[in-house]
């Protein structure tokens, strides 16, 4: 398909300036009269037509052959300009594009260390609340066991108290049984009547020196209980604080990462404000550029009126038929 702007007379100029010139007017060579512009088969069309309608090649003078080159030259240059201008606003556009997806990424990036930062919070608070249980916990099973502490020494004392109530009775029934051998035959009824209440207090009180060491391996078995589950809790209240520390040192750790964070986040931001000098700044020249091609086609234009004003000078006799064909020049440029 042919670019916009090939057409049957561009194709019959390009031909016509060859043949002035005394060259083949090939394919290869009409398309590069044309600006390398235009498909080989829709040139080949034209110049088939062409053959078709003039068999003999006609005359071509100068000011066809200068019309015909200006012609190209202005579409050429118009075309480079054109690609020129396309190039760098695309590439401005990748740029630009490059630094939205980078905003959208640091800006992603500081929302997840932001929600790190809450989540290590609240797991630190939940830490310092478990340990204040584990504290109180622990302040209550000390009291416990200062309790049990008394209890035992307590009962300890009873138990001594007892020892104390048999030593003392053994040796009051010793002395019985003395004064007993001295007195039998006047009191040998008072010392059996007397024999057997003491057996009988003797019996209970040995029962009651039974039960008291029972309930005293009862509180020795709570004690160790309590001492077992002391040791338990403060292996735990250790684990809690070794687990407290590696928290605080997580959370210090993640405060620096943050704070790096921070860092890159001002230095992106730094870049992407050159970035957008960089790109007004291009902006601007792309104006400039602009502002200078149209500044060319006025010479241009002017340039193609020179030349149909010295074609009027040249042509002499035929003044009238080279200011049409100047005018034609003209319009076609424009």
């Amino acid at each position: 398909m042919a670019r916009t702007g090939i057409n049957k007379a561009l194709v019959q100029q390009a031909r016509d300036a060859l043949l002035a010139r005394q060259e083949r007017p090939s394919i290869e060579a009409v398309r590069a009269e044309l600006g390398h512009t235009g498909s080989k088969s829709t040139i080949q069309r034209y110049l088939k037509e062409l053959a078709e309608q003039q068999p003999i090649p006609p005359a071509i003078n100068i000011s066809d052959e200068l019309q015909a080159y200006i012609a190209s030259l202005a579409q050429r240059l118009t075309l480079e300009a054109q690609q020129s201008v396309a190039s760098d606003r695309a590439r401005l556009q990748r740029q630009q594009a490059g630094y939205e997806h980078q905003r959208e990424v640091e800006a992603a990036r500081q929302d997840e260390l932001t929600k790190n930062h809450k989540r290590l919070l609240e797991q630190h608070q939940s830490a310092q609340e478990h340990n204040r249980h584990l504290a109180e916990r622990l302040q209550t099973i000390d009291g416990e066991r200062q309790r049990l502490l008394a209890s035992t020494s307590h009962q300890e004392a009873l138990l001594n108290e007892r020892a104390q109530q048999i030593g003392s009775l053994e040796e009051k029934h010793q002395h019985a049984r003395e004064a007993l051998r001295h007195y039998r035959e006047h009191a040998q009824q008072q010392r059996m009547e007397e024999t057997q209440r003491f057996e009988t207090q003797l019996q209970s009180l040995q029962h009651e020196l039974r039960e008291c060491r029972q309930q005293l391996l009862s509180k020795q078995e709570q004690l160790g209980q309590l001492y077992r589950d002391l040791e338990r809790l403060t292996l735990d209240q250790q684990n809690c604080g070794k687990d407290r520390r590696r928290q605080a040192h997580e959370i210090e750790q993640w405060s620096r990462r943050y704070q790096n964070l921070q860092s890159d986040l001002q230095q992106a931001q730094a870049h992407s404000a050159n970035q957008d000098q960089l790109l007004s700044t291009l902006h601007e020249r792309a104006r400039h550029y602009l502002l200078d091609r149209r500044q060319d086609q006025r010479n241009l234009r002017q340039m193609m009126r020179q030349i149909g004003q010295l074609q009027s000078l040249l042509s002499g006799p035929s003044r009238n038929q080279t200011s049409s064909t100047g005018s034609v020049g003209e319009t076609t440029s424009t």
